[in-house]
Parts: C-alpha cells; sequence; structure tokens
C-alpha cells in the first residue's frame, strides 16, 4: 500500500508541475498577444498623431487663406503707377535693371544683382498695392561671376481693370 502512495504522490507532484508549466506557457501566450495588441495600437495612434499634425497645419493654412482680404489691394490700378511702384521696389532692393518692356499691364523685366536681394524684391512685390503675380521667372548665374549675383528673367502681370 505504502508503494501506490508513493506512486501517487508523485504523479499528483507531476501533474501539478505539468498543471503549472501549462499555466504558464498560456499566461506567455496570452501575454504575447497583449504585446501584439498593444504595439498595433501603439502604431495605429502614432499614424493617428502624423494625420492630426498634417490636418492642424492645413487648418493653419486655411486659417491664414480665411484672414486674406483684398481690402487693401487696389485693382483699379493704373498702368503708371503700377509700373513706377515696380522700378522704385527695384531700385531700392539695389538690383540693375537690364531691361524692362510694358505691354497691356505684362511687365517683361531682366534684372542683375544679388540673389538675396532678388528675393526680397520678391517678398516686397507680396506688399504692393496692387494685384500682380510672376507668370514667368528664370534665374541664371555666370560661372565666371560671384557666387550670389544672378541673372533674372521674369514677368510681372498685373490685375488693371
Amino acid at each position: 500500500m505504502e508503494h501506490r502512495s508513493y506512486f501517487l504522490q508523485i504523479t499528483v507532484f507531476f501533474a501539478l508541475c505539468l498543471a503549472l508549466c501549462a499555466g504558464v506557457w498560456y499566461g506567455l501566450q496570452t501575454l504575447e498577444d497583449y504585446r501584439e495588441e498593444y504595439d498595433m495600437i501603439v502604431n495605429e495612434r502614432d499614424n493617428f498623431e502624423t494625420i492630426m499634425d498634417g490636418l492642424r497645419a492645413k487648418n493653419k493654412t486655411l486659417q491664414s487663406i480665411s484672414k486674406v482680404t483684398l481690402a487693401n489691394v487696389n485693382t483699379s490700378a493704373d498702368s503708371v503707377a503700377f509700373y513706377s511702384e515696380v522700378q522704385r521696389l527695384i531700385q531700392e532692393n539695389s538690383l540693375n535693371m537690364l531691361s524692362m518692356q510694358y505691354d497691356k499691364n505684362i511687365l517683361s523685366l531682366q534684372l542683375q544683382g544679388n540673389y538675396y536681394s532678388l528675393v526680397h524684391l520678391f517678398a516686397d512685390w507680396r506688399e504692393m498695392p496692387f494685384a500682380s503675380r510672376v507668370n514667368a521667372l528664370k534665374i541664371t548665374r555666370d560661372a565666371q561671376s560671384p557666387a550670389d549675383l544672378v541673372d533674372a528673367e521674369l514677368t510681372l502681370e498685373a490685375w488693371i481693370e
């Protein structure tokens, strides 16, 4: 009888060990499933944040656009005022005007000067009290000239009624 009791104890011990191992294995599998689900949720959150950042940027742009009004833009300017304002800003930005042709609200210009002065000229043109746009722009640099000296050919169109 004692032999059976000993055999039963060993069997129960192995059964408990087997049950414990099965429980640990099940727990590890469940933990791995939760870890995968967590990683998926974190990835979706990151994607969502990227999308939200893009939407915030678009919203900011749309708000900026909605604030723009044509109240300060004079669309009924005469061609002389437009021509003189463009010429004044070119001189103010220390650019050399190689040629200027004006025909039916379109101003064709050839300019030469410092690249950064040219960029400042474009910014100044945006602040003009006349509605205008640059239709064509070609910026070139001669290899023999200083690094910041550029030639620009452009067409500026005025919105004159």
